[in-house]
């Protein structure tokens, strides 16, 4: 039997989404069985709001989260993060905006949360890194980099590199960045071999740019100084240093 779908539940819920009362919707998934509610979360995640008018996703979205978190955040960010890959989401979407605004606050650290590590690596470019996080209430640069930390992609890293530049006074936590960096990397060696050099790539480099004698070590990328004007302001010269090797 397939744990993800039931014929029936299919049908109520597609009837319910197309009517779009969402206080119906919900009183119809407290009437569900434990095992019956399960599957409608699968279904509404991997089945049916891929499929919702962008107004209806995020209305959708908004009613599930702040209703039940627990249970509908993480379906949420999953569909939302095939539909931002897929370009049928926008972060300037209206809808998109009075979510991120109803879930500000400390009783949703853990919703943003969520939803930010399923959405970040699906950003097109790092002005949409930077513009999800200011929507979204992430305004500490060390609170950003501790996400940016996690992400591993080019525009996480070129977001990275200019968010550590509010925090160039203190080197001691940009020397501790770097020995993340390679932390992390050592553990996910052989994982994927692009994250791992982008990430040891990464820590030489800002070992350059913030001149930090203490992070010691061998690293195949090698930057000369010249190498480094512009590396904070064009993503271009960013991705021809930081790839080079």
């Amino acid at each position: 039997m397939d744990r993800h779908y039931h014929p029936v539940v299919f049908a109520r819920l597609k009837v319910l989404l197309a009517g779009r009362d969402w206080d119906v919707l919900q009183e119809y998934l407290e009437s569900l069985s434990n095992a019956h509610f399960r599957i409608a979360g699968y279904i509404l995640g991997e089945r049916l709001m891929p499929t919702l008018e962008t107004q209806d996703f995020w209305d959708l979205s908004s009613h599930l989260i702040l209703w039940y978190a627990k249970a509908f955040t993480v379906t949420v960010a999953k569909a939302a993060a095939l539909r931002f890959k897929a370009g049928s989401l926008q972060l300037t979407d209206e809808g998109f905006k009075r979510l991120a605004d109803s879930l500000q606050g400390e009783g949703h650290v853990i919703d943003r949360q969520k939803l930010l590590m399923q959405w970040l690596p699906c950003m097109p470019d790092f002005e949409a890194v930077e513009s999800l996080f200011d929507t979204m209430g992430i305004v500490d640069a060390r609170r950003r980099v501790d996400y940016l930390l996690r992400i591993g992609n080019l525009n996480a890293s070129f977001v990275l590199l200019r968010t550590l530049r509010y925090e160039e006074h203190d080197k001691k936590y940009l020397t501790s960045v770097c020995k993340e960096l390679v932390r992390r990397a050592a553990n996910k060696a052989g994982a994927n071999e692009h994250e791992d050099s982008l990430s040891y790539n990464m820590a030489s480099l800002l070992r350059s740019y913030f001149d930090l004698p203490d992070v010691r070590g061998t690293f195949s990328l090698a930057i000369e100084a010249y190498e480094l004007a512009n590396i904070d302001t064009d993503f271009e010269v960013f991705e021809r240093v930081v790839t080079k090797v």
